[in-house]
């Protein structure tokens, strides 16, 4: 067991045990260190959050204060970091990448401070580019993300790959992550077909209130140089 890991056991074993204290010496015989490992295991503990108090007297120890409310996820620390890293990797333009961050802030104030340290822990082992700018306008993205939900058409003007400008009615399926860049899958009112549209060559999009024919993502998405599946 490594020390992260200890310190997880650790703040579970006093949580498990809430409402009775738990004693610096019962700790370090059932984690089979000292006392004095404990002492700085359970310091640490404290620095990171964990709302810890201790107890004197003879029946005394550590007990949690932790409140109710937070959410004991049947995920382990790398997981939850694979999740976090994942998001931040996919970029700027990445589709629904505002309603990812939101939805990492909750989980992560969602944790237990000791999965929390955990995770901060791991992950500031890390390091992905910093893509702050992205090259697809945030109005057209979120247009886009919005259609592709409410499974309604979207009208588009957009720069094919001749250096055309064109407006399309396109009905949104989903969206196809390139070599180059982010797509979105649509079946084309103008070519009566489906196609990729490249999203930083979308200039502007416009929701409709016309909903789109139920048709099957990948025969829409159609031939690609490569192997494509779910996330």
């Amino acid at each position: 067991m490594n020390r992260l890991e200890r310190l997880y056991a650790i703040n579970e074993a006093i949580r498990r045990r809430a409402p009775r204290p738990v004693s610096a010496a019962r700790l370090a015989e059932e984690f089979a260190v000292s006392r004095r490992t404990i002492e700085r295991d359970l310091a640490a503990l404290r620095a990171a959050g964990v709302p810890l108090y201790a107890e004197s007297g003879r029946s005394g120890g550590q007990r949690s204060v932790e409140t109710p409310d937070k959410i004991v996820l049947a995920l382990s620390v790398p997981e939850i970091s694979a999740l976090l890293i994942a998001l931040r990797a996919g970029g700027a333009d990445l589709p629904f990448a505002d309603d990812g961050q939101v939805a990492a802030m909750r989980l992560l104030d969602s944790l237990p401070d000791v999965t929390r340290l955990g995770v901060e822990e791991l992950r500031s082992r890390i390091r992905t580019q910093v893509d702050r700018s992205g090259s697809v306008g945030v109005r057209t993205r979120r247009t886009l993300e919005q259609a592709v939900v409410r499974s309604v058409r979207v009208n588009i003007e957009y720069l094919d790959a001749t250096g055309n400008h064109t407006k399309r009615s396109v009905e949104p399926q989903g969206f196809y992550q390139g070599s180059d860049g982010w797509y979105l899958i649509g079946w084309c009112q103008l070519r009566d077909a489906g196609r990729i549209f490249r999203l930083d060559r979308i200039s502007s999009a416009r929701r409709t209130t016309s909903p789109i024919s139920d048709r099957d993502l990948d025969d829409t998405l159609g031939w690609t140089p490569h192997e494509v599946t779910a996330p």
